[in-house]
């Protein structure tokens, strides 16, 4: 019981770093996913090489 509170303590600082990782991941994830730009892609004439 003495180290009851400590554990505690320590399970919800690893629950917390284990959160923190996860949203960082989540984060990257959706910016990679976004591409180099969050504007879409021109289309058209003028978005590209020229037809023949």
């Amino acid at each position: 019981m003495i180290y009851q509170h400590a554990t505690s303590e320590a399970d919800r600082a690893i629950a917390q770093a284990v959160s923190d990782a996860v949203k960082a991941e989540r984060k990257k994830a959706r910016k990679a996913a976004a591409g180099p730009s969050d504007k879409p892609k021109a289309k058209g004439k003028k978005a590209g090489k020229k037809r023949a």
